[in-house]
């Protein structure tokens, strides 16, 4: 791990890496105490969703950025899963970081990459993206864990802040900015937001990015496009977002980074990120998988 008393946080499906500080949080089917209704569902992407939720009751539940709650998914369905795919699952919980404010509560977020199935492999796809994707509805009812992890804040130094995020990666750094902006860090701290996708239709809450791009001087959203398609008429930057990063970040600095995406993706930015004199006390991420 880069940092020390981390903490693996499990926030979407997929392979991406966050650091946490903090204690790691035992969960047994017990503690699924929270109730919250479906009460939105909307494709960001062909493969990624944005699931609107109620609480029944927020007495007890509150987040911070950064944290996640793991969601039980039904046994009725994952009954049916082990029938079809021959399986033996027992019971089926995953984590998924909150992507919006708690100063929304009750109501929140979470944004979920749909886990296909690996081509080549005997692997069936994700069960939990699965049922959350194909098979809940407006108006279903999810039981939750309470909120849980702790990512490392920041106090309002005037320092930079870099984020970077590989695809689905983004979905915990939607809560972040909007703690960032609710508490005026855009004031008085440089925010660059780095978000990289293979081609325009994997970029998610862009419309979004780049509003809060052009209403606040000190954010800068800077997306890149691995593989561009001809039809994406893309006029930003290309190429893996190490690249952009190394093109606008200048060094040497005092920044913070937060890192989320593909390992490879995570070793890359932090070369660049060494160049530029961010060191390793100064980045946080950590290596966690989802399905």
């Amino acid at each position: 791990m880069n940092h020390t008393s981390v903490n693996r946080i499990f926030c979407l499906v997929g392979l991406f890496t966050l650091i946490l500080l903090g204690t790691k949080n035992s969960l047994a089917s017990g503690l699924f105490e929270f109730k919250a209704e479906v009460v939105k569902i909307e494709d960001l992407t062909h493969n990624v969703r944005r699931v609107g939720l109620r609480l029944k009751s927020s007495k007890g539940f509150t987040f911070t950025p950064g944290q996640y709650t793991f969601v039980r998914i039904p046994k009725s369905f994952v009954k049916k899963w082990n029938q079809q795919y021959k399986t033996s699952h027992g019971e089926v919980f995953r984590p998924y970081s909150f992507a919006s404010s708690s100063s929304h509560l009750p109501l929140f977020d979470l944004i979920i990459k749909l886990a296909r199935a690996p081509r080549g492999k005997d692997v069936p796809p994700g069960i939990a993206s699965t049922f959350i994707h194909s098979h809940l509805k407006v108006g279903n009812q999810l039981e939750l864990s309470a909120p849980t992890g702790d990512l490392y804040l920041k106090p309002d130094t005037g320092e930079p802040i870099i984020i970077v995020a590989g695809g689905s990666g983004a979905a915990p750094f939607v809560s972040l900015l909007q703690y960032f902006f609710e508490k005026d860090f855009d004031k008085n701290n440089e925010i660059y937001f780095f978000f990289g996708v293979r081609s325009k239709r994997d970029l998610f809450l862009h419309d979004q990015f780049v509003a809060w791009d052009q209403s606040k001087p000190k954010f800068h959203y800077i997306p890149g496009l691995s593989r561009p398609q001809p039809q994406d008429n893309w006029k930003g930057e290309t190429g893996y977002i190490q690249l952009a990063l190394d093109k606008h970040l200048k060094g040497p600095s005092g920044a913070h980074a937060y890192l989320a995406g593909p390992p490879i993706m995570i070793r890359e930015v932090e070369k660049v990120l060494r160049r530029k004199g961010i060191t390793k006390d100064r980045t946080y991420y950590d290596e966690i998988e989802a399905r």
